[in-house]
């Protein structure tokens, strides 16, 4: 690829991507927002020509495009199509009662 394609690829996906840029302009680092843990993904400048779009897009995002679901007052909706408020309210969310795998002991 060429580097105007990863300017352009970049910009892009800016909600989803946090990038720098190696002192020595080597390395590029890339790393996907939902991974908040997750180290940054390097690429080598100099076999940028090498790599093609897709790869990139795959190794960075990936699987990562999935529409989440979920259920309020008992109708079930795509969380993509919540504004800003209604996903912080869903990040915000504490579950109760049992978790997955526990077996009531009464």
């Amino acid at each position: 690829m060429k580097i105007e394609e990863l300017d352009k690829y970049l910009a892009e996906h800016s909600d989803l991507l946090s990038w720098y840029v190696s002192e020595n302009d080597r390395y590029l680092y890339v790393k996907h927002e939902a991974d908040s843990e997750k180290e940054f993904t390097s690429i080598d400048m100099s076999k940028l020509k090498e790599i093609d779009i897709k790869q990139l897009h795959k190794k960075l995002v990936g699987c990562r495009d999935v529409d989440h679901i979920t259920r309020v007052t008992g109708y079930f909706s795509k969380t993509s199509g919540w504004n800003k408020g209604k996903t912080g309210e869903l990040k915000d969310r504490v579950r109760n009662g049992h978790q997955l795998g526990q077996v009531n002991q009464t």
